[in-house]
């Protein structure tokens, strides 16, 4: 029989471990620092990462190799000398090649006004795995009525790393939702949530998103305005 007091032990010693593991983090995580798998082997460098949300960006310069999204709970050490993770480089390559999905959900509050009277806001929540202990987590919010009325068709649309995603050529207010446009003969067309919107700024005919274009999705069927 296990010994609950060794439990104990182990869980204290575990979470010490995490605290330390973090502090590293703080300490010593920065763009472009090389990571390392499970058995030594070089996985890729840093492009960016989010200390908010919990992940790494990794990339590597070699032919067909992917981007890989690395969840902060992989990381077993962190020093000047690179990152180490807990996983081999097969494992990250089949389980964290895609983004962490964000979920988008709408909540309909009651907010008091300046008189005492309450105001129906409908506002919409993104929420993500959080890579520190896979628990959900907001990472951010979008008072819906504010936005549409500062949208029109033409504005510009850039992501968080200010690269240039296209045009709006439609918006829809019933399903919060752009669909934005670049290119003439063979366009790429990206559906981007109204809750992935961190700016609109009328003065500059543009709109700046919280995310990277990595995490939206190319449209395949017919836009919503088309229906």
């Amino acid at each position: 029989m296990t010994n609950p007091l060794d439990q104990s032990g182990q869980t204290t010693q575990q979470t010490e471990q995490a605290q330390s593991i973090l502090h590293h983090i703080d300490r010593f995580l920065e763009d472009g620092m090389t990571v390392y798998d499970l058995n030594g082997e070089r996985v890729g460098d840093v492009k960016i990462y989010s200390a908010t949300a919990g992940y790494l960006l990794v990339g590597d310069s070699g032919f067909g190799q992917k981007d890989l999204y690395i969840p902060f709970r992989l990381i077993r050490g962190v020093n000047p000398d690179g990152i180490s993770l807990s996983a081999p480089k097969d494992t990250l390559a089949a389980q964290y090649a895609e983004p962490p999905a964000i979920i988008t959900v709408v909540e309909n509050r009651a907010m008091p006004g300046p008189h005492g009277e309450t105001t129906p806001q409908t506002r919409e929540v993104r929420m993500v795995q959080s890579g520190y202990d896979g628990a959900m987590m907001t990472v951010g919010s979008v008072e819906l009525s504010s936005v549409a009325e500062r949208l029109s068709v033409g504005l510009a649309v850039y992501d968080v790393d200010g690269v240039r995603l296209g045009d709006i050529t439609e918006y829809d207010v019933n399903r919060s939702l752009l669909v934005v446009e670049k290119g003439i003969f063979r366009p790429i067309v990206l559906a981007v949530p109204f809750s992935a919107i961190s700016d609109v700024n009328r003065d500059t005919l543009s709109v700046h998103l919280s995310v990277p274009k990595a995490t939206l999705h190319q449209i395949h069927e017919t836009p919503p305005g088309d229906s």
